[in-house]
């Protein structure tokens, strides 16, 4: 799959952030869902403010936009999703 049509066609390509990516990854492996993340959870990582407000908020579409993976954020989040 292209992934620049993600979106529409001619849409921009989504960068993953390592950082974000990273710290659920350290999350899912918890195996715990949650609505949000709190500031202790969020401490030493470099998070952009974006970032971070959309993790304390638990705002999955904008996680999406800012470059999480949706395997992450379905891992982590998978109690406001339904099957």
């Amino acid at each position: 799959m292209d992934h620049r049509l993600r979106g529409g066609v001619g849409a921009p390509v989504i960068a993953p952030s390592y950082p974000l990516n990273k710290l659920l990854t350290a999350v899912a492996r918890q195996h715990v869902s949650r609505d949000a993340l709190g500031e202790e959870e969020l401490a030493g990582h470099p998070l952009s403010p974006e970032e971070s407000a959309a993790l304390l908020a638990g705002d999955i579409d904008a996680l999406y936009r800012l470059g999480a993976n949706p395997y992450l954020i379905r891992r982590v989040f998978r109690g406001r999703f339904r099957i």
